[in-house]
């Protein structure tokens, strides 16, 4: 299946959209332990985040591309994140943005990505559910950006 056919079939995109959407949620607890091993580690998410990065280029068109600029705006966070120079982003969402990273990074996931087509439309969902989830905070970063404003919170520690 070609990201073509779903482009032409907008019901079942949005099906298969609401299900990835209610299966990660119902996994959400899993991915947000495994996202938790990089809030202490900041080597380690700077790995995952260039690991995420490196798919992305590779994926840029098909489902990627109707997030991308949010998608690279969420990278550019997170790399902020990573070197210290952003602490604004609460726990939660920190924690809800390293799941999706792990999720996306992750070869087999809802949709395994050797499904042609398909493999990379549940991590587009992901993504952007969680991009919509963190949207006030993508806002506050993005004028943090353009401002240089000093936004600084205490920083967590995930046990």
């Amino acid at each position: 299946m070609e990201w073509e056919y779903f482009k032409k079939n907008k019901d079942e995109v949005k099906n298969i959209k609401d299900e990835t959407v209610k299966v990660f949620f119902k996994q959400s607890s899993e991915w947000q332990k495994k996202a938790a091993k990089y809030v202490n580690n900041p080597q380690e998410a700077r790995k995952l985040l260039n690991e995420a990065v490196n798919k992305a280029s590779q994926n840029k068109g098909g489902p990627l591309s109707e997030i991308w600029d949010s998608l690279q705006t969420l990278f550019s966070l997170v790399k902020d994140w990573v070197s210290g120079d952003y602490r604004g982003l609460p726990s939660k969402a920190l924690l809800l943005t390293l799941a999706g990273i792990v999720y996306f990074v992750t070869p087999i996931d809802i949709i395994p990505e050797f499904i042609v087509g398909l493999g990379l439309l549940d991590d587009a969902v992901i993504l952007g559910w969680i991009i919509r989830q963190i949207g006030k905070e993508l806002e506050e970063y993005r004028s943090w950006k353009r401002n240089g404003q000093v936004i600084d919170v205490e920083p967590i520690k995930v046990e």
